[in-house]
């Protein structure tokens, strides 16, 4: 369902994929890192329970922070959305 982070005295959650913020840098700064960790790695495993959390672990492992709350999702209906987004992107 989402998992809060803290990241120095700002808090952040990612749920479905996206990081929300009130700090729109910061949002930002957790959008692109985890949209580079995808591209650079595929994601999370395939077969993982929790994509949503892995995701969110490596993204903060990467910028530094702490997870402070997690709420398991659907691992079908997260599976599918990283899936979806582990697709190679070509420019032309």
């Amino acid at each position: 369902m989402s998992v809060l982070v803290r990241i120095g005295n700002r808090k952040a959650i990612f749920r479905t994929g996206v990081w929300l913020c009130s700090d729109p840098g910061t949002e930002t700064l957790l959008n692109q890192a985890t949209e580079s960790w995808i591209l650079s790695t595929g994601g999370p495993p395939l077969n993982h329970p929790d994509p949503e959390h892995a995701a969110a672990h490596e993204v903060i492992r990467q910028v530094g922070g702490a997870i402070t709350a997690h709420i398991p999702a659907a691992k079908r209906r997260m599976s599918k959305y990283f899936f979806s987004r582990r697709q190679m992107r070509f420019d032309f």
